[in-house]
């Protein structure tokens, strides 16, 4: 495991946002270039540096993907400049301007990225401080990374410590459940496609086989490619294994109206970890990071994402790092 180089390619300063960004790529391993951008306050450092860690799919720096747009590590990063903080955010492999190959890395390359990119700026001057934020998928790798780098703290958004096996189960039904409940000509269309199919509950059982039963990294279903590799990965993961020794201070911010990861795991997990974690729920927050006016789940994601990250979001992550600081 290892980075090679950094290149920074194109600087600029955001005067309106108050923050330098700096373009860069990092050489991972001989092999895989990944872009990213460091955000820094326009104050002379060194700065705390917060890294961020994606959740599941094919998402760039901004945690956004083609069919949809999150838009939650550019937020941080605007608002974490206003704290004094650093933010240093990437694309996936094979994602934006990062090379390499998104459906065929495993959940143990994205581990892999986010410890190569810590240890590059472990050795920066101008960083006073390194914390890892991750939002679910990210909310395992970050803690995995902390196991063999020193960091100073992990924010866990939306994390999860339930079997991957389980987390579908439950998404399956809840996801079902939101085909069932739709309304107009769309929401008939989808409930009888997915009962050809006979339910999204046995579309996830009979894709989970099919990834067991194989050692390809990168597999079809149903007309469109799946991450074998990176599921069967996960599947063989047990999440709690990954908080256990953590002994770096840890925000385990849950959202309380979560459909994809279970919010009762944000108190297991701040039970394994112990002393050092700060466990807080957000009433009405969704999965995506976004207040929910009612509970619409998984239906609700596209007018939600009409609106940007949940300030409460922003507020809790910029509180309890300053608290780390002053410590």
């Amino acid at each position: 495991m290892g980075l090679n180089y950094a290149v920074p390619t194109t600087s600029f300063s955001g005067k309106a946002l108050g923050h330098r960004m700096i373009e860069t790529k990092l050489l991972i391993k001989g092999q895989v270039a990944l872009a990213g951008t460091l955000s820094t306050p326009e104050t002379q450092g060194p700065h705390p540096l917060v890294i961020c860690i994606h959740g599941s799919g094919p998402l760039d720096r901004n945690e956004n993907s083609k069919h949809s747009k999150l838009n939650i590590f550019n937020a941080f990063a605007e608002f974490l400049a206003k704290q004094n903080i650093a933010c240093f955010r990437y694309d996936k492999r094979g994602i934006g301007q990062s090379g390499g190959d998104y459906y065929s890395a495993g959940h143990s390359d994205l581990v892999d990225d986010a410890a190569a990119i810590t240890r590059h700026f472990s050795d920066n001057p101008d960083v006073s401080q390194i914390y890892l934020l991750g939002h679910s998928e990210g909310t395992i790798i970050a803690p995995q990374v902390a196991q063999t780098l020193p960091v100073d703290g992990l924010i866990l958004l939306a994390p999860f410590v339930t079997p991957l096996a389980e987390i579908l189960e439950m998404q399956g039904a809840k996801m079902q459940a939101s085909i069932d409940s739709d309304k107009g000509v769309s929401g008939w269309f989808m409930r009888l496609l997915t009962r050809a199919f006979g339910g999204v509950q046995a579309v996830n059982a009979r894709l989970i086989k099919r990834v067991q039963n194989t050692d390809k990294p990168v597999i079809r279903q149903y007309f469109r490619k799946v991450e074998a590799r990176w599921i069967r990965e996960m599947l063989s993961l047990d999440p709690a294994s990954t908080f256990k020794g953590i002994t770096c201070p840890v925000l385990v911010l849950v959202a309380r109206n979560d459909v994809q990861c279970p919010p009762e795991d944000g108190a297991k997990i701040a039970e394994i970890i112990g002393q050092n974690a700060t466990l807080l729920a957000i009433p009405n927050l969704s999965h995506i990071l976004r207040i929910e006016t009612e509970e619409t789940g998984f239906s609700g994601y596209s007018e939600q994402l009409k609106r940007p990250i949940a300030k409460e979001v922003l507020l809790a992550a910029g509180q309890w790092l300053g608290r780390q600081a002053r410590d």
